[in-house]
């Protein structure tokens, strides 16, 4: 018994600054969404950015396509529980997002479509999503490793819409009128779908 009151006195500073050095927490709100609709736009690649063009030509070697991606909050909503931060010896408290989105289905493919003849091997409704890579600043990623490594968790509600800027890396060698079909298949089977305005590469 001696023995347990000394261990306790001991131990007494250790478990005071523990409690001090952390935190009560709200506990995260898990949210779940699902992927609902996209729209698409050409655009225009000249400049520093890609920007949203409504013109009527654009030149070939500067020409993007952005999927405004648009999800959905479900109904089902787990409720938070309060819970002890993370700690650290600096006595810092870190608490986990108060808020998560979970996906109730997720992202398995994009595709690009042409609607007109491309090149002599790729003629209208042939799939030409090699000549396009998905553009976040600074890096280029082909559609397969986009949809892999891109994260179906958020931690935001501005997050459930987001822009994919898909840019023509390699284009035709003539001019004329494009339009493209783009395409975003999803993990319960559907597919998201939408036409480009058409446009003249220059």
């Amino acid at each position: 018994m001696a023995f347990k009151k000394i261990l306790l006195v001991l131990l007494f500073p250790f478990l005071a600054d523990l409690v001090v050095s952390c935190c009560n927490c709200l506990g995260t709100v898990i949210h779940h969404y699902t992927n609902k609709t996209i729209a698409v736009s050409n655009l225009d690649n000249s400049g520093q950015a890609p920007q949203i063009t409504s013109s009527a030509s654009v030149f070939k070697s500067a020409y993007g396509i952005r999927i405004k991606l648009t999800r959905e909050k479900t109904a089902l909503i787990d409720k938070p529980m309060i819970v002890f931060g993370e700690c650290a010896y600096a006595r810092e408290c870190f608490c986990r997002p108060p808020d998560q989105f979970l996906p109730d289905d997720s992202l398995t493919a994009i595709r690009v479509i042409t609607l007109n003849d491309f090149n002599s091997d790729h003629l209208a409704n042939s799939d030409v999503s090699g000549y396009f890579k998905v553009y976040v600043p600074y890096s280029f990623y082909t559609f397969d490793d986009y949809v892999k490594n891109t994260s179906a968790s958020l931690f935001y509600e501005n997050d459930l819409q987001i822009n994919i800027d898909l840019l023509l890396m390699t284009p035709p060698a003539s001019v004329g009128a494009h339009q493209f079909r783009v395409q975003i298949v999803l993990s319960d089977g559907r597919t998201l779908e939408q036409d480009t305005p058409t446009i003249d590469f220059i």
